[in-house]
């Protein structure tokens, strides 16, 4: 009776210690989520694609040699392949161009490289695009800065199959923004679209805030209708949105 008992006992703390582990591993995981993960999950929104644009002031380059060097070291950084063929040159009297579009392993980059003759200084522009999680995004950052101070903008694009009204895409937009925790310091409204700014602390670490008007941002979303899918598109964006929506 005493052996059975001790089984009993055994099997209980078994079972409690296996449920403790399982719920912090999944408490971890879902730690590691994008911000954007959840707030999509809660509406009931599908993710699209997902856009990190990166720019940098650079050592000042004054010829197309130049730039090619500097673009094959970022490619390199990048762990990209290079096609010098494919880099695409324009000057004028005031500017230096070098251009650079690629897709690999789904993703879809595009380089830029400038230069103003006049104000002697270069500039570099980098976007990432894919259909997946934003964790490639973060890692290409991650290395890109290893290179150059950069400004990063993260854009996620979803779709809702469903056709709410004003009222019913800005309770959507204010669920979004209540599962980042963020408070909303300004609202746009048209007839067809909503649009939220506000910022949250929890992601002040995450992306760098942004000044509006006097006001802290590091969080922008916004929600229209697709008329000719009959769907519902929503847009993140961190700290704000730069492409059109």
């Amino acid at each position: 009776m005493k052996r059975a008992f001790f089984y009993i006992f055994l099997f209980v703390i078994i079972c409690y210690y296996s449920e403790l582990t399982l719920n912090n591993s999944i408490g971890q995981e879902l730690n590691k989520r994008s911000p954007y993960y959840l707030s999509f999950t809660s509406i009931g929104a599908n993710l699209l694609e997902s856009r990190l644009d990166c720019w940098a002031k650079i050592k000042t380059i004054t010829s197309a040699e130049e730039m090619n060097q500097t673009l094959l070291t970022i490619l390199n950084h990048l762990d990209l392949p290079a096609d010098k063929n494919e880099f695409l040159h324009q000057e004028t009297e005031e500017l230096l161009l070098t251009q650079y579009n690629l897709n690999y392993n789904n993703r879809t980059y595009y380089f830029m490289l400038q230069t103003n003759k006049l104000q002697k200084n270069s500039y570099l522009l980098m976007t990432l695009v894919n259909n997946q999680d934003d964790q490639q995004l973060f890692q290409t950052e991650k290395k890109l800065n290893e290179l150059f101070a950069c400004k990063s903008y993260y854009r996620f694009k979803g779709v809702i199959n469903a056709w709410p009204d004003n009222t019913g895409q800005e309770e959507l937009l204010s669920i979004v923004m209540q599962n980042l925790n963020a408070e909303t310091t300004n609202i746009y409204r048209d007839e067809q679209m909503v649009s939220m700014t506000g910022f949250s602390s929890e992601l002040s670490s995450r992306y760098i805030p942004v000044d509006v008007a006097g006001t802290k941002c590091n969080i922008q979303t916004a929600i229209r209708r697709n008329n000719t899918e009959n769907k519902t598109e929503i847009y993140l964006g961190f700290p704000l949105l730069l492409n059109d929506y």
